[in-house]
């Protein structure tokens, strides 16, 4: 099929009037009708009675197709029914038999659609944990979707896949069709499914077979992002439909006006991680005990090795952090000038999985000159390195929220943990497609998932075999070097325990684990 076809097939389920251009693309294309029968859009698709029918014989016909006892779900009836009836129909205009196709359509869907399964869940993450709305292998029929946490992967009978970013209220019309009442969502679309729609209180959008995240805001103003590929938009009914393109994004308002906006994906979550390990290798710093060997490191190890930690000071009358209270047993205090923890341990590198949780009492009388480096490894240049801390730069987000990342990219969350009080932090990178901070990092603060403020889209490679990479450091910038006169954010002032880090990415069960038993 060519790209003109699939934009008039497009068109036509738009409601333009394009049937004419439509049937003359079918005459010459004589294949033509073979493709709509394997796209999962033919249920809207113009077909006229075929000559030796009556009206009432031909929806008898198609009704006993879509019947067919050999079929296992709905849509595969409905396009193993279309597929029979397009052979038997002849697209001739003057039939007008494009009204009797979606009077019969509009029947069938009546009696059938609400008994359907329309999509099932892949994946859910950071969704409140008591609840048993959405839990993965649910099988989900038309009707309101509604969250108020977390995110949730959804994989449509047609093969397009929705990522839901709460809150949200979605409603799930058909495979094909959704409206976004409001909340996040990013669509992935086949070729299959080109045609798919989503509507909002302020816009009509139509796929034509690419990836594109829609954002409503509770009033029902919306935007549109193209992420891959390209799009039709309008505000309403009555205005033209405009074409938009990757990396190109447009605005709806609520008095039908359309604005050309930047582009924008780092807004969007756009992949949820996979299914977390049973027993994820790790080690663990608990900084009860100091021995001449450092601050122990148990566990069972990452890669069968484990790493003391090491006190370490720029005073020369001072041995390193400080002992204090901490939430199980002691913690250590770090005096954000010259104390911090270094081990042998080099990392987790390039993109693998990885989960780095702990403790953290950050002061309220937080200083930006006192906030890098809470932990991090790897090489402190272009996104090559894993290091933590409080944001300290207001240009990049709020400051005080935990932050991810390194020099030129980073996640920064949304709570506040600039308050002397005690905050268990989770940070969890799940691997796939395209590993980037964007789409690929999920911070947890006291066990709930963070809706992130801020999110640089860059691609996570931590760089181990550099010469100047780092191994693991606690309370200190690894883009600090001793001979450096300027101290000013290189220590980290604050307090940390319960350090663990896994060669997995965690899920919330086992994150909550943590907080109350400070174990899986």
């Amino acid at each position: 099929m060519t790209k003109q076809e699939q934009q008039l097939i497009a068109a036509y389920l738009a409601g333009e009037k394009v049937e004419r251009e439509l049937w003359l693309a079918c005459e010459n294309n004589q294949n033509l009708h073979k493709h709509l029968a394997k796209l999962k859009i033919v249920d809207r698709l113009i077909a006229s009675q075929h000559k030796q029918m009556s009206d009432e014989q031909f929806v008898t016909s198609i009704t006993q197709l879509l019947k067919k006892p050999n079929q296992n779900t709905w849509w595969g009836n409905l396009t193993a029914g279309f597929a029979q009836c397009l052979h038997l129909v002849q697209f001739r205009p003057v039939l007008l038999s494009v009204g009797l196709c979606a009077l019969l359509l509009m029947s069938y869907h009546s009696f059938y659609l609400p008994n359907v399964t329309l999509a099932k869940v892949d994946k859910v993450t950071g969704i409140s944990l008591d609840s048993r709305y959405l839990q993965v292998n649910d099988q989900l029929k038309s009707g309101l979707i509604s969250l108020q946490q977390g995110y949730a992967e959804l994989s449509l009978i047609n093969g397009v896949t929705l990522v839901l970013e709460a809150p949200i209220i979605l409603d799930l019309k058909s495979a094909d069709h959704v409206v976004l009442q409001s909340g996040n969502l990013v669509a992935k679309v086949p070729e299959q499914a080109i045609g798919f729609k989503v509507d909002t209180p302020s816009s009509q959008i139509i796929d034509l077979g690419t990836e594109f995240a829609v954002s409503v805001q509770n009033s029902g103003e919306s935007q549109v992002h193209v992420l891959e590929g390209e799009i039709k938009v309008r505000a309403t009914k009555q205005q033209s439909f405009e074409h938009v393109f990757i990396n190109q994004a447009r605005a709806f308002d609520l008095n039908e006006q359309v604005s050309i906006i930047q582009n924008n994906p780092k807004m969007f979550m756009r992949a949820l991680p996979g299914k977390s390990l049973t027993d994820p290798e790790y080690m663990h710093w608990s900084f009860d005990e100091l021995t001449e060997n450092g601050y122990l490191c148990d566990g069972q190890g990452i890669n069968n090795q484990c790493f003391n930690a090491h006190p370490k000071s720029m005073n020369a009358n001072q041995t390193g952090p400080e002992t204090s209270n901490g939430q199980f047993g002691d913690a250590l205090y770090f005096n954000g000038e010259d104390a911090w923890l270094e081990t042998d341990f080099p990392g987790i590198g390039e993109d693998k999985p990885r989960t780095v949780a702990f403790w953290v009492k950050v002061p309220k009388d937080f200083s930006v000159n006192n906030a890098y480096g809470i932990l991090g490894w790897g090489l402190s240049y272009q996104s090559s390195a894993w290091q933590i801390s409080p944001n300290p730069q207001q240009e990049d987000g709020p400051l005080g929220r935990i932050r991810v990342g390194t020099n030129d990219a980073q996640v920064i969350g949304t709570t506040d943990i600039r308050d002397s009080r005690w905050h268990h932090v989770s940070i969890v990178l799940f691997g796939g497609e395209q590993v980037n901070l964007s789409t690929h990092v999920l911070i947890y603060i006291d066990g709930k998932l963070e809706k992130s403020s801020n999110k640089s889209i860059a691609k996570v490679f931590t760089q181990l075999q550099h010469p100047k990479s780092k191994p693991l450091i606690l309370g200190r910038n690894i883009g600090y070097e001793a001979n450096q006169i300027n101290k000013e954010r290189k220590f980290f002032r604050g307090w940390i325990d319960e350090v663990f880090i896994f060669d997995s990415a965690l899920n919330q069960n086992q994150i909550v684990s943590l907080i109350e038993n400070n174990a899986l």
